[in-house]
């Protein structure tokens, strides 16, 4: 067997360990017995392998078909993850000090730094956040370390209303505002020198193609994909094509412990 062949049989595994879960259930907290599935599934993503023999993956029918249902179940996962890691620092004595405090925290402090290098932001610009979610740590470490003002614009009623809440007890109020919504919203009459897609904000070609026809001449964007290996298989829209009117300026690939790839366009009808 293989390498490739053994790849493909854990994935297999372990969508046949998921069979039984739902996004739905996941976010209701229903399936605790198979939270370690996703740490094999980032073990696995984690793995140093060639970008033809992932694509060999991506091409195998049955792969794809399992693969495209694994990483819907994981982006579910990351955002139970999201709402309890929110909560957890709502209810702390010292919020401050526990969100720095998380595992991935490092990570998020290192995309802020690529999307302020990237975008050659200055303190006191104003961004906006496609998709911030209920716990907008790229906000809230493009502010902290930056002192950039920020807008979250979220679809989910319920989730703004956390967001909001955690923003409140981590006293950044007058820095970071949220609001209920979605890529309609846009553009907003608040000037912003840079808007960032986030990862969970889909779909990316409905997105996009609605930015391209509103937003003005030299409007900055950003979004996030995985480039390299099985990470990319567990991007949904990691292959999705930039509309005619957006054109991509940069990228700033990524070095531990970031993954993400951010890339930098502007809108160009020219």
């Amino acid at each position: 067997m293989t390498n490739l062949d053994l790849i493909k049989k854990e994935f297999l595994d372990i969508h046949a360990a998921l069979a039984h879960v739902s996004p739905e259930g996941l976010l209701e907290g229903k399936h605790e017995d198979i939270y370690h599935c996703f740490g094999r599934l980032d073990r696995l993503a984690a793995m140093d392998i060639d970008d033809s023999q992932a694509e060999t993956l991506r091409c195998d029918p049955e792969a794809a078909k399992i693969l495209d249902r694994i990483s819907r179940l994981k982006r579910a996962n990351g955002l139970r993850m999201e709402i309890h890691n929110a909560k957890t620092v709502i209810s702390s004595p010292s919020p401050c000090d526990t969100v720095k405090q998380f595992v991935y925290y490092p990570n998020y402090m290192e995309l802020a730094r690529m999307e302020y290098t990237g975008a050659n932001l200055c303190p006191g610009d104003r961004v906006i956040f496609l998709g911030s979610g209920p716990m907008p740590l790229t906000l809230i470490c493009l502010c902290i370390r930056y002192k950039i003002f920020g807008i979250g614009i979220e679809q989910f009623p319920e989730y703004a209303r956390l967001s909001r809440h955690l923003i409140k007890v981590l006293g950044l109020e007058e820095q970071i505002n949220i609001i209920e919504g979605s890529h309609s919203s846009l553009p907003l009459p608040e000037p912003c020198r840079l808007i960032m897609i986030g990862a969970d904000a889909l779909p990316k070609d409905e997105i996009f193609a609605h930015l391209s026809k509103h937003l003005e001449q030299g409007t900055a964007l950003s979004y996030r994909i995985y480039e390299k290996g099985l990470r990319r298989l567990l991007d949904v829209q990691s292959n999705f094509k930039l509309p005619p009117g957006i054109k991509e300026v940069t990228r700033i690939r990524p070095h531990p412990p970031v993954n993400n790839t951010s890339v930098f366009t502007i809108i160009d009808h020219i």
